[in-house]
C-alpha cells in the first residue's frame, strides 16, 4: 500500500490519504504551552483517521448498516407491523 501501486497497477486508491499523513508526520511534534500542558503542533490525528477509513471502511460500514436498519423498520411500520 505505501509503495503507492494500486492491485491493477497505477496509483492505489488509499496512497494519497497515505501521503498526506507521512507528509503531516514530518513536521508532527509535541509542544508544551505557556499554561504547561502538551499538545501536538499539527494533528495529524485527523489525517490519520481518513487514511484509516480508507482502507477500513468502518464508518462507512456502520452508516449502510444503519440505513439498512431503518429502511426494515420503515417497511414494517408500512407494512401494519411493529
Amino acid at each position: 500500500m505505501s509503495s503507492g501501486h494500486g492491485i491493477n497497477g497505477g496509483v492505489g486508491r488509499c496512497y494519497p490519504f497515505f501521503a498526506e499523513f507521512k507528509e503531516c508526520l514530518k513536521t508532527e511534534k509535541l509542544i508544551t504551552l505557556d499554561d504547561g500542558t502538551r499538545k501536538w503542533k499539527n494533528d495529524c490525528w485527523t489525517v490519520r483517521e481518513d487514511y484509516f477509513e480508507c482502507l477500513h471502511a468502518k464508518k462507512e460500514w456502520a452508516m449502510v448498516r444503519r440505513v439498512n436498519e431503518e429502511e426494515k423498520r420503515q417497511a414494517a411500520i408500512a407494512a401494519g407491523q411493529h
